[in-house]
């Protein structure tokens, strides 16, 4: 995967439950350049690494995104 990509992940981890529109404009905050972010939050979606619910987002937490690194209450 590109690093794109992996910090795309890393903001969704730190903002579950964002909007399109929120990780757009986090992943810029983030310094993330990449003009094509819908598409990489797609890829995300298709490969299991984010899951889309009600047009929001959250990671799925498994590997380094497991409970104990982003232990957030349940929304």
């Amino acid at each position: 995967m590109t690093e794109d990509y992996d910090r795309l992940l890393e903001v969704v981890a730190e903002n579950p439950g964002a909007t399109l529109e929120e990780i757009i404009d986090l992943a810029r905050d983030h310094g993330i350049i990449n003009t094509d972010i819908p598409d990489l939050v797609s890829m995300a979606v298709s490969n299991d690494d984010l899951l889309e619910f009600d047009e929001r987002y959250w990671v799925m937490r498994t590997g380094k995104y497991r409970f104990h690194r982003y232990d957030h209450p349940e929304t």
